[in-house]
């Protein structure tokens, strides 16, 4: 009897060790090298601009004829604020393994993304803002505001990534490391536009 139930006790499968946290490592160095990366651009940014306004006093940075309206920024900073609190949702709903406020979340959150692009794609137009215009403000503000908009994409592609895990899991739970590393990457991009409104267009 009693060796059946030693053998009843080895074959009972071991217990499922917890995920490691390598999703929200990786995720977190890659954050810190996109900090790194908006930093140096936007300390060259106002350099360049201070340099500017150093040696040309009384004259704008910002080419004549370019309309750099604080409109559309400042719609775009409010939506990436309403997506802050929307991904925090996902992570509630997420621990609470309730599948369906997972997933609504996530498809709000993408879509202030989405919009995101879509405003940022309206200001490009707005401005009329040409490369070859002579002044180094239009490169360093496309270079700056597209590579947001590239971190914008990747942010999104997390998201999408992490839709798709959480409707293949068997508890959206299972992927609560996965989820945490995709709201800390979108959290960044959020505060690096923040720092890019208040740089570029409040103050110009």
């Amino acid at each position: 009897m009693s060796e059946r139930a030693g053998s009843a006790t080895e074959m009972v499968a071991p217990a499922i060790a917890p995920r490691r946290r390598t999703l929200q490592v990786g995720t977190g160095f890659a954050s810190a090298a996109a900090l790194m990366y908006f930093g140096g651009l936007l300390g060259v940014y106002f350099s360049e601009r201070a340099d500017f306004l150093r040696a040309n006093p009384g004259e704008s940075w910002i080419p004549s004829g370019v309309q750099v309206e604080l409109t559309a920024p400042t719609v775009m900073a409010w939506t990436l604020l309403l997506s802050v609190v929307t991904m925090q949702w996902v992570m509630h709903a997420t621990k609470r393994d309730d599948r369906r406020h997972t997933l609504i979340a996530l498809v709000v959150t993408a879509m202030f993304g989405v919009a995101v692009i879509n405003q940022t794609a309206f200001q490009y137009r707005q401005m009329g803002l040409a490369i070859d215009g002579g002044s180094l403000a239009a490169p360093l503000i496309y270079a700056i505001s597209g590579s947001h908009l590239a971190l914008v994409v990747v942010a999104l592609s997390y998201l999408f990534v992490m839709a798709v895990r959480t409707l293949t899991a068997p508890v959206p739970s299972v992927h609560l490391d996965g989820m945490s590393a995709a709201a800390m990457l979108w959290h960044v991009m959020v505060f690096v536009y923040l720092v890019i409104w208040v740089g570029l267009f409040v103050t110009k």
